[in-house]
């Protein structure tokens, strides 16, 4: 009898012993590939700009004929805007605002407003381009201020009110007046 128990006992810890192995290897196997999914995908930027472009094209409702000749003009476009962009971001590191004379401030602002010429210039040249393929509200929704992103930057109404303005479905949206804020 005492051999029977002494058997059984060795029988249920190798058993144990077997089960807990198995757990935790299946446990180490789930958790690899859980991590799989959350690893995103780097885009090149001419995937990114395909992206753009198709997202564009559902957006504005485009026919085959109509997409075959938006397409390029639309990846000209963002190109140029690109550039402009660029040459904006290329500014000198700026001295300390306290070390700046005036001349180098006017100076400065001068530049920054030639800048931001030289994109609403692209954005007329384009216009007339765009104008011989889509019509009036495809042209509105396309040079339509780019809203990505922005409304997870909204922040409080006002300095003294600490709501962030939401959806309903709790995502921030940007400002909006309300019973926090009279803006």
């Amino acid at each position: 009898m005492y051999f029977k128990m002494e058997m059984t006992m060795k029988t249920n810890r190798l058993f144990i012993t077997v089960m807990m192995a198995a757990i935790f290897s299946c446990g180490n196997m789930l958790a690899q590939n859980a991590q799989a999914p959350n690893q995103k995908k780097k885009l090149t930027p001419e995937q990114r700009q395909e992206m753009q472009i198709n997202r564009m094209q559902k957006s504005l409702m485009l026919d085959d004929e109509t997409a075959a000749k938006f397409a390029p003009l639309y990846k000209e476009y963002l190109e140029a805007l690109k550039a402009c962009r660029t040459e904006m971001k290329q500014e000198k590191p700026q001295q300390r605002k306290a070390e700046r004379t005036d001349a180098e401030i006017k100076k400065q602002l001068e530049e920054r407003l030639a800048k931001q010429k030289k994109v609403v210039e692209t954005k007329q040249t384009y216009l007339a381009k765009f104008e011989k393929i889509l019509n009036a509200r495809q042209l509105e929704k396309l040079f339509a201020a780019p809203r990505h992103n922005k409304h997870m930057q909204a922040g409080p109404c006002t300095p003294q009110c600490n709501k962030k303005p939401m959806r309903g479905n709790g995502c921030p949206l940007q400002h909006q007046p309300g019973e926090c804020c009279p803006r």
